[in-house]
């Protein structure tokens, strides 16, 4: 692996590191705060700097383009050196690694900023696509489509593989490549993305499966559709839709004139002459694949590239529960023994939870594990404003590891933990995209967590005088001796509240 320390004056901050993308659309820089994969990065820019536009395969980049990247790279090297970013990694993919000209424009780019960029071949460039899904997603199984300027990556996830991931290829079926290749006729253009698929003969074997799409224009086509259906999250990431819906989605979008793409408010202006290549590539995929949903992902190359440096025990980090830790840790009102201050006190208030929840799933206890984590995110609000605020700050947080129905009912839980009331007009769009029994969890988890942090202000280690047992028809809080006298008239009623959700009546016994 090719790596260049960014230059500086000063010591580099080991910590930072960043990863450059000379991609053949655009060209990124994103900056981390620490070799961690769930910390959001500190920066993040792209340059739509068009390397593979109009590229004749095996043909030179052109000399605008590189010019764009050349002063993109300059910009990078600099804010790279004043961040004092400590390790930067710079790839690049399909332009430049088909390129005539492609070695000489690398060299050009290490001789004036003195970042080495090395190139990716298809194979590497999919596995490390795969990496970034499954490292915001260790879950995931099923297909990844990465769709670039140059190629399209497909790859085949599969968790119970040793890295998890399997067969993988790369075609030539990138959006740039293929207006330049079929001159935009739409027959041609299905013609070629179907003789294109047809060569990976493995994805018949893995029909029926989960799609995660990564690509900036496919991305775009998602907040198209978010836009176009008023769909009340406004983060991409883990937006899933079942196929049929895409497909629809997809006949939409690979229909219209770039005249009428122009009419559309949300529509990315950087991309406009794409969308509608990248939606025909994405339903002739779908045909191809034959998968049951389309999940879209924020993580893709540059965080399987991040993902590779990572300590082991950065890599056996759960990501949902590694980027909820961050969250309570920026928010933590307790000092060292504050909630968001490592495991500890998450573990014991979900400890203490557990007899509420003793059928739970794994999943399920995941996601109670993160509203512990994120309990007491709320408390520099006005009370007032709490409940739909930190309810607010969970569906926004740069959260990984969860999809959309799990985000709505973590937000929720969050929001229960700060109120009982059910009547805010606001929540109820969100409500409305889960199932009954989850708004349920949510109600019963939020108000586990209002009794437990009124019992003990938020120091967790005070819960040891208290048990919980759930019955057929109560749920028994156990005071240790001469402990009952401090629930106070707050904790009562809210045991009578937590205790309704539940659909039994609360019941306070000391020893």
């Amino acid at each position: 692996m090719t790596l260049v320390e960014a230059p500086s004056d000063g010591p580099p901050n080991r910590d930072r590191m960043a990863v450059i993308d000379v991609g053949s659309n655009s060209v990124r820089m994103v900056i981390y705060p620490a070799t961690a994969l769930a910390a959001p990065p500190l920066f993040n820019e792209k340059a739509m700097c068009g390397l593979g536009r109009d590229q004749v395969p095996g043909g030179p980049l052109s000399e605008t383009a590189m010019k764009l990247a050349m002063d993109t790279m300059r910009r990078f090297a600099y804010l790279a050196d004043a961040m004092d970013v400590g390790m930067i990694d710079a790839v690049a993919t399909a332009a430049v690694r088909e390129a005539v000209n492609g070695v000489e424009f690398l060299d050009h780019i290490a001789a004036e900023t003195g970042i080495t960029v090395r190139i990716l071949d298809g194979e590497e460039e999919a596995r490390l696509a795969a990496r970034g899904v499954m490292a915001a997603s260790p879950r995931a199984r099923g297909l990844v489509g990465d769709l670039g300027g140059g190629s399209l990556e497909l790859i085949h996830l599969d968790p119970d593989l040793l890295d998890g991931v399997g067969q993988r290829t790369s075609l030539p079926l990138g959006t740039l490549r293929l207006a330049a290749a079929a001159g935009g006729a739409g027959a041609d253009l299905d013609r070629e993305i179907d003789h294109g698929l047809s060569q990976v003969d493995w994805l018949s074997r893995i029909r029926n499966g989960d799609l995660y799409i990564v690509g900036g224009a496919w991305r775009s086509l998602g907040r198209l559709e978010m836009a176009r259906t008023r769909y009340p999250l406004r983060v991409l990431h883990g937006y899933t839709l079942p196929s049929a819906r895409v497909e629809a989605m997809c006949q939409l979008f690979a229909g219209l004139s770039l005249e009428s793409l122009r009419r559309i408010d949300a529509a990315p202006k950087d991309r406009l002459d794409t969308l509608a290549l990248a939606a025909r590539i994405l339903g002739r995929l779908l045909h191809h694949s034959g998968a049951k949903r389309v999940v879209f992902s924020d993580h893709g190359l540059r965080d399987g590239i991040l993902y590779e440096h990572l300590t082991p025990e950065h890599k056996a980090a759960d990501p949902l529960l590694a980027s909820c830790r961050l969250i309570a840790m920026a928010t933590a009102r307790h000092g060292e023994n504050g909630l968001g201050h490592g495991h500890g006190d998450g573990a014991k208030l979900s400890d203490w939870l557990a007899p509420l929840f003793a059928k739970e799933t794994e999943s399920e206890w995941r996601l109670r594990f993160a509203a512990c984590l994120l309990s007491d995110i709320g408390w520099r609000i006005h009370p007032e404003e709490r409940p739909d605020h930190a309810m607010a700050d969970v569906m926004r947080a740069p959260l990984i590891g969860l999809d959309h129905d799990q985000r709505i009912m973590l937000a929720l839980a969050i929001r229960y933990r700060y109120t009982h009331r059910r009547d805010s007009h606001w929540v109820k769009p969100f409500e409305r995209l889960i199932e009954d029994e989850d708004q349920l969890w949510s109600r019963q988890v939020g108000q586990a967590l209002r009794l437990a942090h009124t019992l003990s202000g938020g120091i967790m280690e005070l819960l040891a005088d208290y048990q919980l047992r759930l019955d057929d028809d109560t749920i028994t809080l156990h005071c240790a001796t001469g402990a009952a006298h401090l629930i106070g008239e707050a904790g009562a009623k809210r045991l009578k509240a937590m205790a309704r959700s539940f659909g039994r009546r609360g019941l306070i016994l000391s020893d």
